[in-house]
Formats: structure tokens, C-alpha cells, sequence
């Protein structure tokens, strides 16, 4: 159960979100070749997909591991009063997480771009 104002909040704001964002990822690697553009190569979108997915799991593990400890939200940096290396540990998991989804999802952009500025797909191609 989510109660308090710690971090767990935006955890499951994250978690909510993320899950629509892949869902729309996944239809864009399905759209473009059907509007006539250029299909992503798969193993670069299974990659691009697991990197995003994988980079938000660790951010919202580590924002809720911090909220089990306390860390309260809307407040960054020395603010937040990280007291303990295990709160330490979980904000750091939750950054790396946070770095590696923005890895992710700009490597979605730019195999969307690729895919767009590749120009019209082959008749019969994706």
C-alpha cells in the first residue's frame, strides 16, 4: 500500500507510464513501415526496448526501496538528507536506472529518425 509522501508516489507514476510509453514505442517499430517508411531493424528495437525497460525497472526499484527507507519526494540534493548507505544505494540505483532509460529512449529516436529520413520503403518490404 502507497501512503505518505515519500518517493514510492512518483515510483508508481513511473511505473504507470512507462508501461504506455512501451506500448507506443512498440506500435511506432510497427507503424513506420506500414506508413511507408523505412522498418527498424528488430534487433536494434529488441535492444532500444529492453534498454528503456530495464533502465526505468531499476528507476522505479530504487525509488521504491528509497521510499521504504523514508527519502521523501520533491526535494533533490542535499536536501533530501540521505541518512544511511542503504538509501544512498537505492537513489544511486534509481539514477543509474533513470540514465540508462534516457540511453534508451534517445536510441528510439534515433532509429526513428533513421527509419524516417531513410526515405519510402522497398514495395514489399516490413
Amino acid at each position: 500500500m502507497i501512503s505518505g509522501s515519500n518517493v514510492r508516489i512518483p515510483a508508481h507514476y513511473h511505473g504507470s507510464i512507462v508501461g504506455v510509453t512501451l506500448a507506443f514505442m512498440g506500435l511506432a517499430y510497427l507503424l513506420l513501415p506500414r506508413l511507408g517508411f523505412a522498418a527498424v531493424p528488430p534487433r536494434a528495437a529488441r535492444w532500444q526496448l529492453w534498454l528503456y525497460a530495464g533502465g526505468q525497472l531499476m528507476h522505479v526499484a530504487g525509488l521504491v526501496w528509497s521510499g521504504g527507507y523514508g527519502v521523501q519526494r520533491k526535494v533533490a540534493g542535499a536536501a533530501q538528507a540521505l541518512r544511511s548507505t542503504e538509501e544512498i544505494i537505492a537513489m544511486g540505483i534509481m539514477g543509474l536506472g533513470g540514465l540508462i532509460a534516457v540511453i534508451g529512449g534517445t536510441l528510439f529516436l534515433v532509429l526513428g529518425f533513421i527509419a524516417v529520413f531513410r526515405g519510402r520503403a522497398r514495395p514489399g518490404a516490413g
